[in-house]
């Protein structure tokens, strides 16, 4: 039987702390911490909901989104599909699949494997829609920092072609896990933006960082940094982020408005073409079984492919 009283107490335990390490955020006045973001952080602007006629410079614009579902066990018994979604306004789109399992492919089990493939079948994506068709602009599903990290040729590659195509790239961050103001107000350091934002945005205010205190952008001058900002897109009293290539920065005012307009007042506060491409790449653990049963032989799969606990419901 669990031990409700237990647990009880280690919850309440939490939910003190986490009002104690945040106490004096809750209660700062948010003028004067507005203030503090202004003369600190960046510069706040009113974000615009575009017309109809405005909108439609915006018709052309893709999402980008990926998908993975795992069937198996532990490792190496386990295998992996992969799939890739860029969806244009326009009705376009391309479908990128791909398929992993340790038991052929001898690649050290790295945990952080999953999210390579995961980022390079998105970019992989994005390239085959920018070679098939005609668009202006290029929404990725998430910062820029993790293709960077898990695909960075391929990114460059993608940063080039959008950069002598005149497409513009820009990434919509719906988890922030930045601690950009904490670092500006010098403040503890594992206090998120995600926290610090909640509730002091009003709907269709956006916060232009900085160049000089986004980690995300390089002074170099060799085009490979990004510009940032934070914005409420919606009644949600939480905040989203927004990378841009730091060559195309003139256009982050105008991105942070078409996401704004592109956000259903009610919503959670991510764009709803986004949604859209999320919904329409996900690989369900219906579909993957299907075409797992569908495209193994049966002695294959269930050898490799089915663990101790799909067992019990066989």
């Amino acid at each position: 039987m669990i031990n409700l009283k237990d647990l009880e107490g280690q919850l309440k335990d939490v939910n003190l702390n986490l009002r104690n390490k945040y106490d004096f955020i809750f209660k700062l006045d948010n003028d004067e911490f507005q203030s503090e973001l202004i003369k600190n952080v960046g510069r706040l602007i009113e974000m615009e909901k575009f017309p109809k006629e405005k909108l439609n410079k915006f018709r052309r614009t893709v999402g980008v989104d990926g998908s993975n579902n795992r069937s198996g066990g532990a490792f190496p018994h386990f295998i992996e599909i992969f799939q890739g979604l860029a969806k244009c306004t326009d009705g376009n789109e391309i479908y990128r699949n791909n398929v992993y399992t340790p038991t052929l492919n001898e690649i050290y089990d790295d945990k952080n494997l999953s999210q390579k493939y995961l980022a390079t079948i998105e970019i992989e994506t994005a390239l085959e829609y920018i070679s098939t068709y005609e668009f202006d602009y290029l929404m990725m599903d998430g910062g820029f920092i993790r293709y960077k990290i898990n695909c960075l040729d391929l990114f460059k590659e993608l940063r080039e072609i959008c950069e002598e195509k005149n497409i513009i790239l820009f990434g919509v961050i719906k988890d922030l896990k930045t601690n950009v103001i904490a670092r500006s107000l010098e403040i503890d350091e594992s206090i998120y933006d995600r926290e610090i934002l909640f509730n002091r945005l009003k709907t269709g205010e956006g916060l232009l960082i900085r160049n000089e205190i986004n980690k995300k952008f390089i002074k170099d001058g060799l085009g490979e940094g990004f510009s940032s900002a934070f914005m409420r897109t919606s009644k949600f009293p939480g905040a989203i982020g927004v990378d841009i290539l730091d060559t195309q920065e003139r256009h982050l005012e105008e991105i942070c408005s078409l996401i704004y307009t592109l956000t259903p007042m009610s919503s959670r506060g991510v764009p709803l073409w986004l949604d859209i491409v999320d919904k329409d790449v996900k690989i369900t653990d219906e579909i993957l079984k299907t075409l797992l049963e569908e495209y193994l032989d049966r002695d294959i799969y269930e050898r490799f492919f089915i663990s101790e606990r799909d067992k019990r419901t066989l």
